[in-house]
């Protein structure tokens, strides 16, 4: 099963039973949690830009309010790959 097939059949699933698709919450697919041009930083004076941050899904308590980033992997893969990809976002990351 790859990382669409995981989504449609038990992500989007537990996250509509947790009440994730009722108001004011929500699901965003594909989304990008950081500026979609790159987090700004600056580096010895220089400003730069580093790599846009997109997650499979961006949780809203508010449609102005992000709160969680959820991450799907294919079933042939550990749950270390989800851990490591959440890690490099920045992001503390929960296992089911």
């Amino acid at each position: 099963m790859n990382e669409a097939d995981t989504c449609r059949k038990y992500v989007v699933p537990k996250l509509q039973a947790a009440g994730w698709e009722n108001a004011p919450y929500s699901i965003a697919e594909q989304r990008y949690f950081t500026n979609p041009k790159g987090r700004i930083r600056i580096v010895g004076g220089k400003v730069i830009r580093g790599e846009p941050q997109k997650s499979d899904y961006l949780l809203r308590y508010r449609s102005d309010f992000p709160i969680a980033v959820v991450e799907a992997k294919a079933d042939y893969k550990t749950p270390g790959a989800g851990l490591s990809q959440e890690l490099r976002h920045g992001c503390s990351a929960a296992q089911p």
